[in-house]
């Protein structure tokens, strides 16, 4: 397996001749691959990712894939535990990255991986119905392309235009990002744009995203704390956008 997206790769590792048996037997029983992740282009993707509890350069893993493999394989049969849990891991490596000072322009399917792990610190899960096979999940933003710097002094985020590729098949892009050629956005245009890729992933790819019928579109989740949080990350006005917290 070898996995690029922007600059950051995953490769499933090779045993060697020495170890290989040991890592059988290790494996046969935990049923776990070993995974090499390397960005050497951006140290603060790497930090967010170590934030979602994640070890560099190596980390154990039942499975790797990436989120858009995962929602052909579940033919989109996704389930709320897994949405919360992807809100859960984006958010965190957002807060990890303003806290470097770099905020996310947008968030597409092509930018996401999913990690299954039979056991995990931060989630249970039980059902072994599951369109995840009884694994908990973990997912990781692995784009440093749509990485950018963050002006403390206002809370913009400075895109470099001639970097940001939009794939208009796979991102969720804000208004204020995909209106105008702006070059400065609040950083909270990220808030938005993860609550469309949560709608999709939870929704399926017959939800419409225009605002006028949001409402609409929820109305499978329609009360929940989810509902509501999704409505704060969708206002109109960046800088009065939720924080990616339930």
């Amino acid at each position: 397996m070898h996995l690029r997206i922007g600059n950051t790769v995953i490769t499933k590792k090779r045993n060697t001749e020495r170890n290989a048996e040991r890592n059988a037997e290790r494996n046969a029983e935990t049923k776990t691959n070993t995974y090499e992740i390397k960005n050497d282009v951006c140290p603060h993707l790497m930090k967010s990712v170590a934030a979602t509890g994640i070890k560099t350069p190596t980390f154990e893993a039942r499975d790797v894939m990436t989120l858009k493999e995962y929602l052909q394989r579940c033919n989109h049969a996704t389930e709320l535990y897994a949405a919360l849990c992807l809100l859960h891991d984006m958010g965190r490596q957002m807060q990890a990255l303003l806290s470097g000072g770099h905020g996310i322009a947008c968030f597409s399917m092509d930018d996401v991986v999913i990690i299954t792990h039979r056991e995990s610190d931060a989630f249970t899960h039980s059902d072994p119905e599951s369109t995840l096979g009884g694994a908990d999940p973990q997912f990781l933003f692995l784009n440093d392309r749509m990485i950018f710097e963050v002006d403390g002094s206002d809370g913009a985020l400075l895109i470099d235009r001639l970097n940001l590729n939009l794939n208009p098949k796979s991102a969720f892009v804000a208004p204020e990002l995909a209106e105008e050629p702006l070059t400065r956005v609040h950083f909270k245009t990220a808030y938005y744009s993860v609550a469309q890729l949560l709608i999709y992933f939870l929704l399926g790819p017959s939800t419409s995203l225009e605002q006028g019928i949001m409402s609409t579109s929820l109305n499978p989740i329609k009360g929940t704390k989810l509902y509501w949080f999704l409505l704060r990350c969708l206002n109109r006005v960046p800088s009065d956008r939720s924080n990616v917290d339930v």
